[in-house]
């Protein structure tokens, strides 16, 4: 993968570095699919642990200290292991097909900031309100709607949990295209670091 990407993955290549035949390997892959489920499912369980101790390591009463760790774990955790990111995130492998249980694991690894920034809405630590914007009934209807762990959350937690994620995604996936190479050369943390205090003044997050 790191060598000719994601989706040049195959049994039979694998099966030539390993040396053996490629028949050995469908005793633990039966097919490729099940390769590139076990490969995503790994990614995805380290990738939220990351999160998870980034978050667990600031008290839990310092919202804005833990939204600044979680989403700069976002980044070094992504820079740190592109392949990985990519496969979950960016990379489109032909003829796979996505199991239910990598979705159960996104909907986890989404769980965090939604949880962190619910909790400081909770607190009254989020000073950001709807008010000014035009937020349409079916757009907060469906904001409002039940995510898959059964539980509710205000339109505004999960619109900012959204949002949050969108603008981290977004500059993880630029630094590792390379696009901000030339641009920001050897600060691309340092932007990063502002580009996140930015979004917790900008949401009043305290």
């Amino acid at each position: 993968m790191a060598e000719k990407g994601a989706s040049s993955l195959s049994l039979g290549a694998i099966a030539r570095e390993l040396g053996v035949t490629t028949p050995a390997l469908y005793r633990y892959f039966p097919a490729r699919n099940d390769l590139i489920t076990a490969l995503i499912s790994d990614s995805y369980a380290t990738f939220t642990e990351a999160l998870e101790a980034a978050r667990d390591c600031i008290p839990s009463g310092d919202h804005a200290g833990r939204f600044r760790s979680l989403f700069l774990a976002y980044f070094a955790w992504a820079v740190s292991h592109p392949q990985q990111y990519l496969l979950m995130f960016g990379s489109s492998m032909p003829g796979y097909q996505l199991d239910s249980a990598v979705g159960e694991l996104a909907d986890r690894c989404f769980q965090v900031p939604l949880d962190m920034l619910a909790a400081a809405a909770r607190d009254g630590k989020i000073s950001f309100t709807f008010e000014g914007f035009h937020l349409s009934s079916k757009l907060q209807e469906q904001l409002e709607r039940i995510p898959p762990n059964g539980r509710s959350y205000p339109a505004r937690v999960m619109y900012l949990t959204l949002v949050s994620w969108t603008f981290i995604h977004g500059v993880t996936s630029l630094e590792l295209t390379q696009r901000y190479a030339g641009i920001l050369a050897d600060q691309s943390d340092q932007f990063v670091e502002l580009e996140v205090e930015r979004f917790v003044k900008s949401i009043g997050l305290n």
